[in-house]
């Protein structure tokens, strides 16, 4: 709007300058056009602001038609309103956001005024130049122009559907890019989690000790590495059958981790038997975690005939210490020092700990 009222303020300036003699027709039809604009302008702040486009439409329709009636009352401006009937399309085109049904029913409406003041124009106007030969040229003219005007707006339209289109490939990607990554990291748990009691596994343990080597070897930090076995688990097997067995290694599960501080991790090693690997502070006794553990497991009161003196499942740990001195040895010597305190624990008397070099 603001736009179309700087042209019309332009135009009288340009064109009563340039033809004197039609100064008074100019000034009227740009005050009209303005007017109308400013008309337009405040009933898209107000009541009409639901229906930007047919405003806009109506104010371009009366420049339209503002422009055709000077070339036809003033033959001798014909060459200047032609200029204007050929820029317009492209003007607009650069300037107003309308739909693209909008834009094509003005063109259609610019092109069938243009064509109506070539055909209808006086003799001798400048907007024919000469003849028949002038309209048909001229005419030849404003069809190409909206013809131009329509592949334009077709192509940004393709362009923009293209836009949009790689928008939403992209988001897909996105998309599968993050539902990839949650399948990549449940694989990931899957493959280092024990799937009937939801500790750690063998796969997970080896990560871990990993982690704890570089800690060692960077704080100084020390560890316990603890192994434990169901005592006489394969009773409860032999007398109750497996799913029963599964029942008591789920719950020992449950009770190894309860005993546990943040930061200490429980595995299933294999069979009945766990890997627990506690990190030590200064105030930690060797037999402490160990404790609490078997502790634990027997106050669970799972029976298990099998088993005497106890009559219940109970739990032998062996374990040993690791520190910097250690680092030189590999995991598995680690884990052999725990299980050779595990048989001593077993020989001892089985429900107990013992802790080994």
């Amino acid at each position: 709007m603001i736009l179309t009222v700087g042209a019309a303020v332009m135009n009288t300036g340009l064109l009563a300058s340039l033809h004197p003699q039609s100064a008074g027709l100019v000034v009227g039809l740009n005050a009209a056009v303005a007017a109308c604009a400013t008309i337009g302008y405040v009933a898209v702040a107000g009541f009409a602001r639901r229906y930007p486009e047919a405003i806009l439409f109506l104010v371009l329709v009366v420049v339209d038609l503002a422009t055709v009636g000077i070339a036809m009352l003033r033959p001798e401006m014909g060459a200047i309103v032609a200029g204007y009937l050929l820029v317009l399309p492209m003007v607009v085109a650069l300037v107003l956001p309308w739909a693209t049904r909008v834009h094509i029913a003005w063109l259609c409406l610019h092109a069938g005024l243009t064509l109506i003041a070539t055909s209808f124009a006086p003799p001798g106007s400048l907007l024919v130049t000469n003849g028949l030969e002038g309209r048909a040229l001229l005419s030849l003219t404003t069809v190409v122009s909206q013809f131009g005007h329509v592949s334009n707006l077709r192509a940004r339209v393709t362009s923009f559907l293209q836009i949009q289109r790689i928008t939403a490939l992209n988001r897909q990607g996105g998309r599968d890019h993050l539902r990839l990554d949650r399948l990549n990291q449940l694989l990931a748990t899957s493959a280092t989690t024990d799937e009937l009691t939801g500790l750690r596994n063998r796969l997970g343990l080896a990560s871990d000790l990993s982690v704890v080597r570089s800690r060692i070897e960077r704080q100084g930090d020390r560890y316990e590495i603890l192994m434990l076995d169901l005592d006489r688990f394969k009773a409860i097997n032999d007398a109750r059958g497996h799913v029963a067995g599964d029942g008591v290694l789920r719950a020992a599960a449950d009770a190894i981790s309860a005993a546990l501080r943040p930061g200490d991790r429980a595995y299933r090693y294999g069979g009945e038997e766990f890997l627990v690997v506690v990190r030590l502070n200064e105030r930690d006794d060797a037999m402490t975690a160990g404790e609490r553990i078997r502790v634990n497991v027997e106050q669970l009161r799972l029976r298990n005939a099998g088993n005497p003196p106890h009559g219940v499942v109970t739990v032998s740990v062996g374990i040993t210490t690791v520190g910097q001195a250690d680092l030189a040895d590999a995991d598995e010597a680690w884990i052999s020092r725990a299980d050779a305190a595990l048989y001593r624990a077993k020989e001892g008397g089985r429900n107990r700990c013992e802790v080994g070099r």
